[in-house]
């Protein structure tokens, strides 16, 4: 089963260029070799796409972003195209209302799944701030 991350320890991510350093990482060439992909951003600078709506809304302080990470064991998921179209799911959830870039990274043994949120809507400029519930759900097995 999957292991979900959020990487927004408490103090993190509210520097100016938070958006630029984490956007940078994920999508380094090393790591993201195969799928990437972002909604409602401009795929040459993504981070000044996110820096854009925060200032919008006067929301140019405080977390900044949000940043999540999908890993799968060894066995769980071998294809990175598989991963992607679970990166899709995810990239859906969340792109009603936020602006999303994610990658499939495969320099380790298990492929893993970045995505960054921006903190603020596009919608009305509400922040995100994610709740377990959100994260929850329900499996039933077909009868």
């Amino acid at each position: 089963m999957a292991i979900i991350k959020t990487a927004n320890t408490k103090g993190k991510y509210y520097e100016s260029h938070a958006k630029e350093d984490v956007i940078r990482y994920i999508l380094n060439l090393f790591k993201a070799r195969t799928y990437c992909g972002a909604y409602g951003v401009d795929t040459n600078n993504p981070a000044q796409s996110m820096e854009m709506i925060s200032a919008q809304f006067g929301k140019s302080h405080g977390v900044q972003l949000r940043h999540f990470i999908v890993s799968f064991y060894p066995d769980e998921v071998n294809s990175p195209m598989t991963a992607n179209e679970i990166a899709q799911q995810f990239v859906a959830f969340f792109a009603n209302e936020y602006q999303v870039v994610y990658a499939i990274h495969e320099d380790k043994p298990h492929l893993h799944i970045h995505i960054v949120i921006n903190s603020v809507s596009y919608v009305d400029g509400h922040r995100y701030y994610g709740t377990r519930a959100e994260f929850k759900s329900e499996y039933v097995a077909p009868s």
